[in-house]
């Protein structure tokens, strides 16, 4: 044996490093965080270098929310932003940082260009309306689908009121388009909330996209890669996207308090805006 190790020391070392390797990693990866850690880097790296278009939502549910406890804001009239008054809900709400950015972004638009806002805040019953309404649009349309086979379809395409994504309940998100003085969005290719995003787009239409994560990503707002309308700042979403795991500071407005009712982030009002 000791002439086995004399003469094979290499190879015996290589074995040997290999086996505790495999064992370490073993031990590591029997921890919970460690492995929803890993899988939340394999997902980010993915994205990143384009395996896969987006993030998934497991890997965004990872990261961490460090409350900052800043209160909402009512959207006041600005002569650079329109409302959409169809989608929104009223009051339209914002945390304070969160408006104070698009108010900087509006002051910033040339001429001929204008926001128009499609979706701010949402309180939890609107959410949870919402939901509702597309859980029971697709349990008419598909009978024979199995419960849990439905709310996974139901949740891909709304928000579900009882996981907090980050997101519209977080006062934190924003959907918008640019549009001319009369309130005609550019043309982006799709409608706002158009599921088809389309592949061939326009040099016109990319352009157009462009312009506005530009004008976003200048106040560090994130956009999600499928909604060209949706950007966020400071929730799970814009967390994930900038690799800060742990980064988040903006949780639900709005959680649930013994059953009997929410507490709601006391909201404030902006008096005066900085316009040129």
């Amino acid at each position: 044996m000791v002439e086995y190790l004399k003469y094979n020391f290499v190879e015996v070392l290589i074995w040997v490093l290999v086996f505790a390797f495999v064992i370490a990693t073993i031990l590591h990866f029997k921890n919970k965080k460690n492995r929803q850690r890993f899988s939340y880097y394999v997902n980010y790296f993915a994205y990143k270098f384009g395996i896969v278009r987006r993030m998934s939502r497991s890997s965004i549910s990872k990261t961490h929310v460090k409350e900052c406890n800043e209160p909402l804001v009512e959207i006041v009239k600005h002569p650079k932003i329109f409302h959409n008054d169809d989608t929104l809900e009223h009051p339209v709400f914002l945390r304070k940082t969160v408006a104070m950015k698009l108010y900087k972004i509006a002051d910033s638009l040339p001429d001929n260009v204008y926001l128009k806002i499609y979706s701010t805040f949402r309180s939890r019953i609107s959410v949870y309306n919402t939901w509702k309404q597309e859980e029971e649009r697709l349990t008419k349309e598909n009978p024979n689908m199995s419960r849990a086979a439905l709310l996974e379809l139901v949740n891909a395409k709304v928000s579900s009121p009882n996981v907090n994504m980050g997101g519209h309940d977080t006062g934190a998100a924003i959907d918008l388009a640019l549009c001319d003085e009369n309130k005609n969005d550019f043309d982006f290719g799709t409608k706002y909330q158009e599921k088809n995003q389309k592949v061939n787009l326009t040099q016109e239409q990319k352009e157009n996209r462009k312009m506005l994560r530009h004008l976003m990503k200048s106040q560090k707002f994130v956009n999600t890669p499928d909604r060209w309308w949706h950007f966020s700042y400071g929730d799970r979403t814009w967390a994930a996207y900038r690799c800060k795991r742990n980064g988040a500071f903006y949780g639900a407005v709005e959680k649930e308090f013994e059953n009997i009712g929410y507490v709601r982030v006391v909201k404030t009002e902006i008096k005066s805006v900085n316009i040129k």
